[in-house]
């Protein structure tokens, strides 16, 4: 019997491709009510150059918004995009990947491993405008 094995990207770049904020700052101490949404999209690149690896693209995009809980007209943004990019070993083939990455399951290993590096930047960046995001979770919650 032969054993399959399934190939397996490294995480070989992290990057921030975007950032911006924007805090007025007025209500400094007021409790805020924070909302998150997130984008993630994966795909798959493949080389024009004969031999190059093949490379999967996790992007990941973070918006929030922080309203004041005394004053609706108080709020603050902010907004990120990273980009992960993963690498196969050399003779992988593109018509080995491309099936796998329609699997809910193999995708998620990638965005696994990307998510927190985004999510760390993040909340510090928030942070940073003076938001209070401690509550913001660092991984990816498998049930979703």
């Amino acid at each position: 019997m032969s054993e399959v094995t399934i190939p397996r990207p490294v995480l070989r770049s992290f990057r921030v491709l975007a950032c911006t904020g924007q805090n007025r700052g007025e209500a400094t101490g007021a409790k805020m009510r924070l909302e998150v949404q997130q984008e993630i999209e994966v795909g798959l690149a493949v080389p024009d150059v004969a031999g190059a690896p093949l490379m999967v693209g996790v992007r990941i995009n973070l918006d929030a918004k922080a309203t004041n809980e005394n004053d609706a007209s108080d709020v603050a943004t902010y907004a990120g995009e990273y980009e992960a990019r993963f690498y196969y070993a050399a003779g992988v083939a593109e018509d080995a990947i491309t099936p796998l990455l329609d699997d809910h399951e193999y995708q998620y290993v990638l965005v696994a491993q990307a998510f927190p590096l985004a999510m760390t930047h993040f909340r510090r960046e928030l942070q940073a405008m003076g938001l209070d995001a401690r509550e913001l979770p660092l991984g990816l919650d498998p049930s979703k």
